[in-house]
């Protein structure tokens, strides 16, 4: 299951909600998805259960905990099947081309490095950003309520605070994260984080987890795009001003 966080307007009214990602590469709102099912249902007032039960925001589901994920993920079922009947209306699927895909946790409850360091939770920034310092690409742990693990999701720390991929996976990645810097690449197995123990986790909590040991990328001009690639994500960033990139560790 894939989560992430999207905005896109309808009228004059902006909308920003829960989304996952489906197989066919459509985008599910989760929330409306689940008032719906619970209309069919015939449960009384489904939006404001909806809102409980599967709110439109990834902090409320992790705050409430295990069940709230999986009710969720019961939602995300649902929602491919549907899909798959061909008949899941486009209000429900916003668009790729019409939705902001933002960070998949824009505001997390606390966002630290594994050393216990805080980081700034108010400046986490998502794909697009540009880059004022060598990039060191990681995973970030994602806690839920009662001390335990979310899932992960691509990380990146910038100025301070960090950059967050666009999807929270709830089962450890397969393959490898690759570094791609203008015509250079660098790879690491998901197995190098394997041996990592995590702390107990608060609900809605960023952990960054250690980066890994990367070959020294080639001097890079400024503006050069830089991609974070997974099986499951990709971060699509640039280098910012020159003066700050004579080389990219």
């Amino acid at each position: 299951m894939q989560l992430g966080t999207a905005v896109w307007t309808e009228g004059p009214v902006e909308r920003r909600t829960l989304v996952a990602r489906l197989a066919s590469g459509r985008l599910a709102d989760l929330n409306r998805i689940e008032a719906i099912r619970l209309r069919k249902l015939g449960e009384g007032e489904p939006e404001r259960l909806a809102e409980a039960l599967v709110p439109p925001s990834l902090r409320r589901v992790l705050e409430g905990g295990a069940r709230a994920l999986a009710r969720v993920r019961q939602t995300v079922a649902y929602a491919e099947k549907w899909d798959r009947r061909g008949t899941l209306p486009d209000i429900l699927t916003p668009g790729l081309e019409s939705a902001d895909l933002l960070p998949c946790l824009p505001r997390p409850s606390s966002l630290r490095r594994m050393d216990g360091q805080s980081l700034d939770r108010l400046a986490v920034r998502g794909s697009g950003a540009e880059l004022s310092a060598p990039p060191q690409p990681c995973l970030a742990a994602l806690g839920l309520a009662g001390g335990t693990l979310a899932g992960f999701c691509l990380a990146l720390e910038e100025g301070g605070s960090v950059v967050l991929g666009t999807w929270m996976t709830d089962e450890w990645p397969a393959g490898s994260l690759e570094l791609r810097a203008g015509a250079a690449r660098r790879s690491v197995s998901f197995r190098a984080w394997e041996g990592v123990e995590l702390p107990p986790l608060r609900a809605g909590e960023v952990l960054l987890l250690p980066p890994p040991k990367l070959k020294p990328l080639p001097a890079l001009m400024a503006g050069t795009e830089v991609r974070l690639v997974a099986g499951f994500d990709t971060l699509v960033l640039r280098l910012g001003p020159e003066d700050l990139h004579p080389t990219v560790q």
